[in-house]
Parts: structure tokens; sequence; C-alpha cells
């Protein structure tokens, strides 16, 4: 499995936190480069309707509040579990005591709400490890095959027939047209931004009209055909 798609639910009745909590997960994710979907409910009994109506029955990790009006967390967890739901459920909490709880719905993690802006990160790549979930880019070059973590990729640079594949420890090389390598690593993170160069978004630093600069320094051009498309994406981010 790889991070594609993969299905985060958030039930919380706070919705002050609730919308805080969701762009901390959009953060996290794009800084991992991660593909997330992120669907919110205000309530246990919203949950576990949207579980019955399969609408959230394939979610592969859910951040559930503990105590909340009507049904709480740990019975809306007993229910889910009753029902076959085999996701991981962090539990979200404003209190200590409630971090001795939640063995019998076999609760992966807790994370307290006063910690969440510094502790989501580590939670999150708990979670990527137990589902197996981390995300490579796998390749073969003269009859030996490669996997390379596309959250370490830099960029992608074609040169004829060849594809050069930069990290920050080295390179690698493989045959395949850019076109077809852009289509393959949509949704991934990646931005085109001339014929020959395919950019890791994350790792831009700054850019202008005709070149952008990673975070290490390399200067990469941009051309007049992608120039439009290049200044959209990276706005967006900005903003």
């Amino acid at each position: 499995m790889g991070w594609y798609g993969v299905h985060i639910v958030i039930c919380d009745d706070e919705s002050i936190f609730l919308e805080y909590f969701k762009e901390l997960l959009v953060r996290d994710s794009f800084e991992k480069g991660l593909d997330i979907t992120v669907t919110a409910y205000t309530c246990g009994e919203e949950l576990l309707a949207a579980y019955d109506e399969r609408l959230v029955s394939d979610m592969d990790i859910l951040f559930l509040d503990i105590r909340m009006g009507g049904m709480d967390g740990l019975e809306a967890a007993k229910i889910l579990r009753e029902k076959g739901c085999g996701c991981l459920i962090i539990f979200l909490t404003s209190l200590e005591e409630y971090a001795r709880v939640g063995y019998e719905v076999k609760a992966f993690r807790y994370l307290l709400k006063e910690q969440v802006d510094r502790e989501l990160g580590r939670v999150m790549d708990a979670c990527c490890l137990e589902l197996g979930t981390e995300d490579y880019f796998v390749f073969s070059y003269e009859r030996r095959s490669y996997q390379v973590r596309k959250q370490d990729i830099l960029y992608f640079e074609s040169r004829k027939r060849l594809v050069f594949l930069y990290t920050a420890s080295g390179q690698y090389r493989f045959y395949q047209k850019l076109d077809v390598l852009e289509e393959q690593l949509s949704g991934s993170g990646f931005l085109r931004c001339h014929r020959s160069f395919l950019v890791q978004e994350r790792y831009v630093r700054s850019w202008k009209e005709n070149v952008l600069w990673l975070e290490n320094g390399t200067e990469i051009p941009i051309s007049r055909t992608y120039e439009k498309a290049v200044n959209r994406r990276l706005m967006l981010r900005m903003e």
C-alpha cells in the first residue's frame, strides 16, 4: 500500500479545533509528500451513521475525540470495532489521565490537544510505519532495480532518452520519457516547469519568471510554456 489517497477521518465536537487540526494535517502531509483525503465529523453518532452508509468504511486513520457531547469517543470506537472496522484509532484528548484508557478498542496512539502542533508529525510517522505506507519511486537501470523515497527526490532532469533523478545525497539515472514520468507521479507533489525538468514542489524556495531555486540552492529553468502554471501552483502553495 502506498500513500495514494489515504483516507483520514477526524471526529471532534469543537469546530475551531477541528478546522485547526485539518490545517495541521494538510500541512504535515504536504511536507511529507503524502497524498491524503480528510473527512470530518462533529459527533460519534454522525461518524457511525457515515460508517454504516459506507462513506468512511475505507478509512485508514481515525482521529477521535474522547470527550464529546452525546456519544463519547470510547463508545464510538467500541461500536466501530464490533462492526469490524480495522483502522488505526488515535484518541484526541485534553486530559493526561485518558492516556490510560482505550486498550479495549486497540487504540494505536493518544494525542493531547495541547501538544497537537508539535506531536502530529511524530504520530503520522508512526501511522506510516504501521500501515507500511512509505511511498517509493521504483525504477531500473542496467538490469538493476532501485527504489527511492519520493519525499527524498529533489527533481528529475531529462537528457535525450535518459532521466536523471536527484536527491540530497546523490543521483540516479534510468530510461523514461518525462511526459510519462509526470503522469506517473501525478498527485505526488511534483511540478513540471520545463520540458526537461520535473521538480518536487515542496523543495522550491523561491522563483521568478524564468527560473526557480530549490532549498539546496539548485537553479532550475522555467520555460514560457509552463510559466503561468508554475506561478499559479506556487502562489496557491504560498497562500
